[in-house]
């Protein structure tokens, strides 16, 4: 039993990078598409640390630290009102702790593709978005950046409802995606979903959920355990002026299965033209 609790102490940093790539969306409900010729600029950035683990069982255990700030770029555009351009470029900051005392600074995720409207009525809209994510690290960089050494491609399927809770104007943005990895690492399922409730003429409460699904196990050493985890996002997004707002939201982990336990913050600027 103690040679199997080292195995996973030493391998959960090598999947903290891969797992803890950013799942976190913008506030407003992705479903919906830009109208033609204008767009947004949402500038995020997540930083969280972890010295808990999960194991296959789901049990905590202590674990190596790794701490994480990622600061991605979403440019949205729209080539017309059924279309919607995206690009997302990130930068990362990761050091993971003893033993393994590893370090990776740099570029993440570059995000390419678009979003497609698929149908829509008054308080309903359905879009499908395709992406490729294009890795920023190299190989030699050692065992920090194995989370951003691969391409991967994403298929996504979206569903936008509006609507009024307790006469507050409001929106459900409900999300699944499946995502094809290339080497070692296995393809993986994604489900989100995002409240977002205006509570005031300035103020737009948030909370979300962002999960994800290995389907099976990759090549060992580094990806030779299935995994899946599960966060909420909670905050509030301030609008300054009809096209600037500002977010202030805190990330957690509440259950995972060989994955770390990550407890963050996360602040964010939109700009609407």
């Amino acid at each position: 039993m103690r040679a199997r609790t080292g195995y996973r102490r030493h391998l959960m940093p090598a999947l903290a990078a891969l797992l803890c790539a950013p799942a976190l969306e913008d506030a407003r409900a992705g479903a919906w598409t830009q109208k033609e010729s204008e767009g947004s600029a949402y500038l995020q950035t997540i930083a969280t640390s972890s010295d808990q683990a999960f194991d296959g069982d789901g049990d905590l255990f202590a674990a190596q630290t790794y701490d994480k700030v990622s600061t991605q770029l979403f440019l949205e555009y729209g080539a017309s009102d059924w279309l919607t351009l995206l690009v997302a470029p990130e930068l990362v900051q990761i050091d993971v702790g003893a033993p393994a005392s590893a370090g990776y600074s740099g570029f993440g995720y570059t995000e390419i593709g678009a979003r497609l409207r698929l149908a829509y009525g008054e308080n309903w809209i359905v879009s499908a978005q395709g992406l490729a994510r294009i890795p920023g690290a190299k190989a030699n960089e050692g065992v920090a950046a194995i989370g951003y050494l691969d391409g991967e491609a994403e298929a996504r399927f979206m569903v936008g409802l509006t609507f009024e809770v307790w006469e507050l104007p409001s929106f459900l943005d409900l999300e699944v995606a499946q995502r094809f990895r290339t080497g070692a690492a296995p393809d993986e399922i994604h489900f989100d979903a995002t409240l977002g409730v205006r509570v005031a003429p300035q103020w737009l409460l948030l909370a979300q959920s962002f999960n994800v699904i290995s389907e099976g196990a990759g090549e060992a050493p580094v990806f030779g355990l299935s995994y899946e985890y599960y966060k909420v996002q909670a905050g509030g997004m301030y609008d300054v002026t009809p096209h600037f707002s500002l977010l202030l939201a805190v990330v957690s982990t509440w259950y995972a299965r060989n994955a770390p336990q990550e407890n963050g913050i996360v602040g964010a600027a939109l700009y609407r033209y």
